[in-house]
């Protein structure tokens, strides 16, 4: 799964976040929240991502992120924002980052992702046909790329779709 999708479906989820009538900043703010932790697993730091792909793509690993971004999301809103915490923001963020392991395991290639690691070596497989693995990164952008691209926007912009028409027809 290249970025593409990984964000696609982190906007959706975002949006389903959104409260209601806020800033323009503060929505792209929450948005790109969403999409940041929709694509945790895969950021490109030593020792991490694509790098040590078993340890970042762990549910176990995940599971303990998960935990850390509910602590530090709830002392924020107790003791910074003095404010109650928004839990269906809370979980939507959760699934965000939980989003990644799902997504990765509908690569056509039919390795999956050992999310089961260090416990087992287990993969949780379910390609999808029409989803390939992006092999190259740019530069260049080859014609097989863009085919992928365009792909993950056809596959997941649906959900964004879906996304807003529920906050649309939530709100009124």
């Amino acid at each position: 799964m290249t970025t593409i999708g990984h964000s696609l479906i982190g906007i959706s989820l975002g949006v389903a976040a959104l409260p209601k009538r806020k800033s323009f900043i503060s929505t792209a703010l929450n948005l790109f929240l969403f999409v940041f932790l929709a694509n945790f697993p895969d950021l490109p730091v030593p020792g991490w991502g694509h790098d040590r792909y078993y340890f970042s793509h762990s549910i176990f690993i995940v599971t303990g992120i998960a935990l850390l971004l509910v602590f530090i999301y709830l002392v924020l809103h107790r003791f910074c924002l003095k404010k109650k915490p928004h839990y269906g923001f809370l979980v939507l963020m959760v699934l965000a980052l939980y989003s990644h392991l799902l997504l990765d395991s509908f690569y056509n290639h039919g390795l999956g992702v050992a999310i089961f690691w260090p416990i087992s070596s287990a993969s949780l497989v379910l390609p999808v046909p029409w989803l390939s693995v992006q092999y190259e990164y740019p530069p260049p952008i080859t014609s097989a790329m863009l085919r992928i691209w365009w792909i993950e926007v056809a596959s997941f912009s649906p959900f964004v779709l879906i996304a807003l028409l529920w906050k649309y027809f939530k709100v009124k």
